[in-house]
C-alpha cells in the first residue's frame, strides 16, 4: 500500500491548519520510514498547543488521511500479487511502523487478510524500525530463523531494520516516489513484478536449505 505519501499530505494539511505549516520536504522527513510510535512524540513535542495530548493528534491525523484515502486507490497491485503467490508455499508476516488497526484495515482493503500469518505493528515492540526489533519479532511469531527470511521495504529505515536482524532484503524504488538510500538492500527494484525480483527470491530460496 502507497500510504506513506497520504500521511505525508496529511501531515502538511493538519499542522497547516493549525498555523503551523511545513515545507514537503520536512513533512517527508517526519513521515518517511519511521514507525508513528516515533512520529508521535516529536509531534506532541513540537507542537503541544495544538496537540494537547495523543488522542487529539491522532483524530486529527486520522481524519485527513481517512479523507485522502477516500479520493485515491493506494494499492500496489505488484506486491499485492506477490505477496499471494508467496502466501501459497511460505509463511508471510507484515511489520509495519502503523497502528494494529491501521494495518488490519490496509489488509483488508487490499485483500491479504488471509494470506499473513503474522503481523508486527508499532504497539508491539518499544523501538520501531531502523532498530532490528520489529523483524526479530516477526520471525519469532512466523517460527522462522531470521536469516531464513526475506524482507521487502521501500525505505531506509526499513531496509537497515531487516539487514540488522539478520535478513536478506528486497528493496523497491519505484518511480515518483520518494528517493531513499536503499543501497544496503541485497536487490533493488522498481517493482515486484520486475522479473529480477522472481529469480533473486529463487536462488535466496536454493540457498537456504
Amino acid at each position: 500500500m502507497d500510504t506513506e505519501r497520504l500521511w505525508v499530505a496529511a501531515a502538511e494539511a493538519v499542522l497547516r491548519d493549525i498555523g503551523h505549516p511545513v515545507t514537503h520536504e520536512q513533512a517527508v522527513a517526519l513521515i518517511y520510514g519511521r514507525a508513528w510510535g516515533d512520529i508521535r512524540p516529536e509531534l506532541l513535542r513540537e507542537y503541544p498547543e495544538a496537540f494537547p495530548n495523543a488522542e487529539t493528534l491522532e483524530r486529527l491525523l486520522g481524519a485527513a488521511f481517512d479523507r485522502l484515502k477516500g479520493s485515491t486507490d493506494i494499492r500496489i497491485h505488484s506486491s499485492i500479487a506477490l505477496l499471494k503467490r508467496l502466501a501459497a508455499t511460505h509463511p508471510v508476516g507484515v511489520v509495519s511502523g502503523s497502528s494494529r488497526r491501521l494495518v488490519g484495515e490496509t489488509l483488508r482493503l487490499a485483500g491479504v487478510e488471509g494470506d499473513v500469518r503474522a503481523v508486527v505493528a508499532t504497539e508491539d515492540t518499544p523501538r520501531g524500525k531502523p532498530d532490528p526489533a520489529p523483524y526479530l519479532l516477526a520471525a519469532e511469531r512466523l517460527g522462522v530463523a531470521p536469516g531464513e527470511c526475506v524482507a521487502f521495504e521501500d525505505s531506509r529505515a526499513g531496509v537497515l531494520s531487516a539487514k540488522a536482524a539478520g535478513m536478506r532484503v528486497v528493496a523497491i524504488q519505484r518511480p515518483g516516489a520518494v528517493g531513499q538510500d536503499l543501497s544496503e538492500a541485497d536487490l533493488v527494484c522498481p517493482n515486484l513484478c520486475d522479473e529480477r525480483v522472481a529469480d533473486w527470491i529463487a536462488r535466496a530460496a536454493a540457498e537456504a536449505t
